[in-house]
């Protein structure tokens, strides 16, 4: 029979915090990979605003987004916390962050410490990945990757089954991918041209529907930037969606940049999957057929020929039960999960 186990997920953004208090039903032990298996039942959620003005004013505000939703009878065994820094996991360590006042930061102790509960930590995106390998597109894989489409282009590496950190737990940078050695440069602290990230992040993706606003004022982009709406990674999808044919093709010429990047990672990794998240996602195959295409075309056989390429299917949860499917593994690895998750060490 399945248990379950109470857990608080946590994602730590350089906006806000979400932390969510959940129910994760397990399944059978030993379960065949086809199982169902279900998201964790989310039972009270917090939202806040990150402070970022200081360290000690960014873990208060952490603290006290998670503070919101622990119950009052001692029903909490862990907390998993997903941030937007590199880390340094075995130590539990947020190293360096674009977005947060958190440089080596022993981030696992602190909030062990103040909220007096077990903690797991990693980087937001690797947590994501998680979340999708345990609870969404990848339940049965034992070879995936992520991508997440946002702000930037964040990453996961699921390999043999578990979470691939690196020999410093900073793997996954999957967005600094590069795709064109002569190209833009890429934004953040990265010192690199040309990344994946400089053309299939929202932030790239804006840039490029407001230029073609401007440079096209009488396409449905141009008539929606006279009208005084945002143009953005958003309003490109949604009139993609609609049929606008300029803005299916702007994001058709975003999706072959995507695929070359997917390229190299296929060649190297030949992962069984790879999951595509994030809002910047959010036009679904008028992104990523494209992308398939060029995959198809350009990568080597027979890694091309054995993955897949699909859609996240958490949405706007992924960051909070990809936390969650953290504290579940890291804390419980002993705890059966839908994803075929063997323990550390074993073949």
């Amino acid at each position: 029979m399945g248990s379950s186990r109470t857990i608080i997920g946590v994602d730590i953004g350089g906006t806000k915090v979400a932390a969510a208090l959940m129910r994760v039903s397990l399944p059978p032990d030993d379960p065949h990979p086809s199982a169902e298996v279900h998201p964790p039942q989310i039972i009270l959620r917090a939202t806040l605003p990150t402070d970022v003005s200081s360290e000690a004013a960014c873990l208060a505000s952490i603290v006290a987004c998670i503070a919101r939703v622990v119950p009052n009878e001692p029903a909490v065994e862990g907390i998993g916390v997903g941030v937007a820094s590199l880390m340094d996991v075995a130590r539990g360590r947020a190293v360096h962050s674009v977005h947060l006042p958190l440089t080596d930061i022993p981030l696992r102790d602190v909030l062990q410490r103040r909220l007096g509960l077990p903690v797991a930590v990693d980087n937001d995106a690797t947590a994501a990945c998680i979340g999708e390998h345990v609870f969404g597109a990848g339940v049965g894989t034992r070879e995936m990757l992520m991508l997440t489409l946002g702000t930037g282009v964040g990453g996961g590496i699921i390999c043999g089954g578990r979470p691939y950190r690196g020999a410093g737990g900073a793997a996954g940078e999957l967005g600094h991918v590069m795709v064109d050695v002569n190209g833009p440069e890429c934004p953040g602290d990265c010192p690199n041209r040309g990344c994946l990230e400089a053309y299939v992040s929202g932030t790239a993706m804006s840039a490029v529907a407001l230029a073609a606003a401007q440079a096209q004022p009488s396409s449905g982009l141009g008539r929606a930037l006279r009208a005084g709406e945002t143009v953005d990674s958003r309003l490109l999808a949604r009139l993609a969606t609609a049929g606008d044919a300029d803005a299916i093709a702007l994001l058709a010429r975003r999706g072959e940049y995507l695929g070359a990047g997917l390229v190299t990672l296929v060649n190297i990794f030949n992962p069984e999957l790879i999951v595509v998240g994030g809002g910047a996602a959010g036009a679904g195959d008028l992104l990523l057929e494209p992308a398939r295409r060029v995959l198809a075309q350009r990568a080597l056989r027979p890694a091309r020929d054995q993955v897949r390429v699909l859609p996240a299917l958490l949405g706007s949860d992924a960051g909070v039960v990809g936390a969650a499917a953290l504290a579940l593994t890291e804390l419980f690895p002993e705890a059966p999960t839908g994803a075929t998750m063997p323990a550390p060490g074993s073949s």
